[in-house]
């Protein structure tokens, strides 16, 4: 007969024994939330449970060894300091969805998780630490799920916008709505208005193309925060840019600025970096005047700050002292940040330690990501993840930074010469949006420029050879000016437009809404239509993330429409609506209203490129419907390819356009 404490076997732990070490490990074993036990100052990996062991990649042999050389990769990302800091502390500290990126494959593939933590300190009996317990919780899953819910909510962007206060608002109506793309040159920008309850302040940054290919850089800060010190930096702002275009050197640059600052006695005291930088040959002219030095990261993970030298704050000394201009000369892979020193500097981070941050955590994101912030450019990934990094224990200034690297490339022009029919229109439309993409410009940028290009195109098709197939020439570069300049040439005759033109006819006005400036050449042998728009790109201004840019690609799809309800009919269109695929859309279209007799949606968020042809069309079905007392509703989010062509209409007035979609649940 077996007694009761018998029950589980000689060699199996019994939870029904309080204490029972076997038993409190096996359920240190099974605990949900990753579990880790560190010992000593160096955190050597004492006990990590299976959760524990899961998260940072079951083949790691961890227990034994330090934490930095258990977790190469970690260095950077500010977690090694915080073990450090809660054990010379003695604190708990704890984080909410810190981004954390772990080679938990052991493949060389950086993995992003977000994790929220709290670390207590292990003490003996007589009340010292002697190690540590973390426990984490990997909320990768419900930080995604939230961050697809808000990418679905179009309207939030303008909800945010519209709940900031006055001193925000004026703050980002002060700083540079865009940056420019100019060949050779990757630029990215991040700013982030104080933690306080003054808000921002007097912090700025500037790229500024100079005409001939170089560009100035500028990041500045002015003493103070609240509407007064916004007031002033944009001021200074306007003033700066002026005397940048007016081709002056820094010197003279400073000089007059100096004296412009004299008679602001707020904008005393102000600090500035003021860069020129040649992109041809990666000479950078610079001076700090008061302000943090130049960071340069290169590409095999050396990190150096150039030299600040004596120039002192505007204002104060530099109309007293002669203004030494430095030079250094970048390479190819060196990214340069200019930043405020809201970045390195607080009440609990004395500035030669935030310097020292600054360099690890800057070299990191230089070094290390995602595959897919990899595929990103440098400077915006070092912006991105150093900005997030740097302020997760908060933030009491506003943060500036600017990121920029000479690509030591200049861009291929782009060449193509097609018979002037429509089976041309989709390749080509391919090898634009490949070539316009690696450009570097806005999305908007990108649809643009399509359609203006495509347009003039399906124009030579239509009109330039009524007796035969001739051909049709493409040209474009992307100057150094920040322009995009096309040129689409046929061989063919003329059509002037009609005095009254219709729905059809209004191609070239779409065009012009396209582009900066548009020309027509007509000559006895042919006609060219010569186009171009300036290239830009938004910086982030407040607390945006997760947005890194991946390396160029065609976001080409294939035509198609899907019925998505019958009654009343809904459809939804994507890809290209053009010269091929117009007739095909008409007629689904006109089977799905039995005839324009019914109501009828079409969801536009999947077109990729609208034709004037699918304009026609557009126009056509709201004119025979509203005929039949019925309604045409069109869904075109702000943002999409089909908004973008549809604001330059007059669509509105014949169709609903539902510009934010409501978001199913």
């Amino acid at each position: 007969m077996t007694g009761r404490g018998d029950a589980g076997g000689a060699d199996e732990p019994d939870p029904r024994v309080f204490g029972d070490p076997r038993a409190i490990a096996a359920w240190f074993e099974e605990l949900p939330a990753a579990v880790f036990v560190f010992s000593g100052p160096d955190h050597i990996f004492t006990a990590v449970n299976r959760a524990g062991r899961i998260m940072v990649g079951p083949d790691r042999e961890v227990v034994g060894r330090r934490y930095r050389e258990a977790i190469p990769e970690e260095a950077g990302q500010r977690m090694a300091e915080l073990l450090d800091d809660a054990y010379k502390t003695g604190s708990p500290v704890s984080g909410q969805e810190w981004r954390v990126l772990l080679d938990n494959d052991a493949d060389g593939e950086l993995e992003e998780l977000y994790l929220s933590f709290t670390v207590v300190p292990i003490r003996d009996a007589g009340g010292d630490v002697t190690g540590l317990v973390a426990h984490v919780l990997d909320v990768t899953p419900a930080v995604s799920a939230r961050r697809a819910a808000e990418a679905q909510a179009t309207a939030f962007e303008h909800r945010y916008h519209a709940a900031l206060d006055g001193v925000m608002s004026l703050q980002r109506n002060l700083l540079p709505e865009r940056l420019p793309v100019l060949p050779g040159v990757e630029l990215a920008a991040r700013y982030l208005a104080a933690d306080s309850e003054q808000g921002a302040g007097g912090d700025w940054f500037d790229a500024v193309p100079l005409g001939d290919g170089r560009l100035g850089l500028v990041v500045g800060d002015v003493v103070g925060s609240g509407t007064r010190a916004s007031a002033v930096m944009g001021q200074l702002r306007a003033v700066l840019t002026e005397l940048l275009l007016e081709g002056l050197a820094i010197p003279e640059v400073l000089a007059r600025l100096d004296r412009f600052v004299a008679r602001i006695p707020e904008a005393a005291a102000t600090t500035l970096c003021l860069a020129v930088l040649d992109p041809a040959d990666g000479r950078l002219d610079y001076i700090s005047c008061g302000h943090p030095p130049p960071l340069v990261l290169a590409a095999d993970g050396r990190t150096g700050y150039l030299p600040a030298g004596a120039t002192g704050p505007l204002g104060v000394v530099a109309a007293t002292r002669p203004v030494v201009v430095q030079t250094v000369l970048l390479t190819a892979t060196d990214v340069l940040l200019l930043y405020t020193d809201g970045l390195v500097e607080g009440p609990e981070l004395p500035l030669d330690e935030g310097l020292d941050l600054l360099r690890g955590v800057a070299a990191g994101a230089r070094a290390r990501g995602t595959p897919s912030m990899m595929a990103a450019a440098a400077p915006e990934r070092v912006c991105e993840l150093t900005v997030e990094r740097m302020t997760r224990k908060g933030h009491t200034d506003d943060v500036t930074l600017l990121a920029v690297q000479c690509t030591g490339t200049r861009p291929e022009p782009f060449e193509a010469e097609l018979p002037a029919s429509p089976g041309v229109l989709s390749p080509l439309r391919i090898q634009l949006d490949d070539w316009l993409i690696a450009r570097g410009g806005s999305d908007e940028d990108t649809r643009a420029i399509r359609f203006a290009v495509l347009e003039a195109v399906s124009n030579v098709i239509e009109h330039a050879y009524p007796d035969d197939v001739g051909r049709v020439r493409v040209e474009g570069v992307h100057d150094d000016s920040g322009r995009i300049c096309m040129t689409v040439s046929d061989t063919g005759r003329w059509v002037p437009p009609p005095v009254r033109p219709n729905r059809r006819d209004r191609g070239f006005a779409l065009i012009r809404g396209c582009m900066d400036t548009v020309e027509i050449d007509r000559t006895t042998t042919g006609t060219s239509v010569l186009m171009d728009r300036t290239l830009s790109r938004r910086p982030v201004v407040g607390p945006d993330s997760g947005r890194l840019r991946p390396a160029a690609a065609s976001s080409e799809a294939g035509f198609r429409v899907d019925i998505v309800d019958v009654g009343p009919p809904h459809v939804a269109v994507h890809g290209p609506i053009d010269l091929p695929s117009a007739a095909d859309l008409r007629r689904r279209l006109q089977d799905a209203t039995r005839g324009g007799v019914l109501p009828l949606t079409i969801d536009l968020t999947g077109v990729t490129h609208l034709a004037s042809a699918g304009v026609q069309l557009l126009y056509q079905l709201a004119e025979q419907m509203a005929a039949d007392g019925c309604r045409l509703r069109l869904i075109a989010p702000t943002g999409s390819a089909a908004h973008q062509v549809l604001s330059l209409t007059a669509l509105d007035q014949l169709t609903e356009i539902i510009e934010e979609p409501e978001v199913s649940r």
